[in-house]
């Protein structure tokens, strides 16, 4: 892909299907954390819409990306991670996790106590590759990226997520 960004939709599968119709460059779709479970299907349905809109339109298959979409969703504690990442035949590309700090896109949670905080992510991440390297290396060859999420600002970039 040319340029410094991708395009992924926020949980809207059929506008993800409508854009890969019209020929829209489409890299991939974050889904819910609740309705995880569901990436293996969704990444079928976004493959089986690529393939379609590839004979339906004859176009190449060096055209269109339709062998890999990225596919991430959220998740706020180790437990829904394991879950996530252990979806077969493939789990999430990427994990969103928090909620780190205080944030307004979780106005729900008044306090730092109510939050999942800035260790959580390091501690996703070390659980997972504990599990990859243990069990799982041939089944799922790489651990998903991991992004701290969730009230992070100019205040408290600094610090470290681990």
């Amino acid at each position: 892909r040319k340029g410094f960004f991708y395009v992924v939709i926020n949980n809207d599968l059929d506008l993800a299907i409508e854009a890969i119709s019209q020929n829209v460059s489409l890299d991939g779709i974050h889904v819910k954390e609740r309705n995880a479970s569901e990436i293996p299907m969704i990444r079928k349905i976004l493959h089986d819409a690529a393939e379609t809109s590839k004979s339906t339109n004859n176009r190449s298959t060096e055209s269109m990306k339709i062998n890999y979409f990225i596919i991430g969703t959220s998740c706020h504690s180790i437990q829904s991670a394991i879950k996530f990442y252990t979806l077969q035949p493939q789990g999430p590309d990427y994990l969103f996790v928090g909620t780190c700090y205080l944030t307004q896109s979780h106005p729900e949670k008044t306090s730092i106590d109510q939050l999942e905080g800035p260790t959580l992510p390091g501690k996703v991440k070390k659980e997972l590759e504990t599990l990859k390297s243990s069990s799982l290396e041939s089944i799922h060859p790489s651990v998903p990226k991991i992004f701290a999420i969730g009230g992070i600002d100019e205040r408290n970039c600094f610090e470290p997520v681990v």
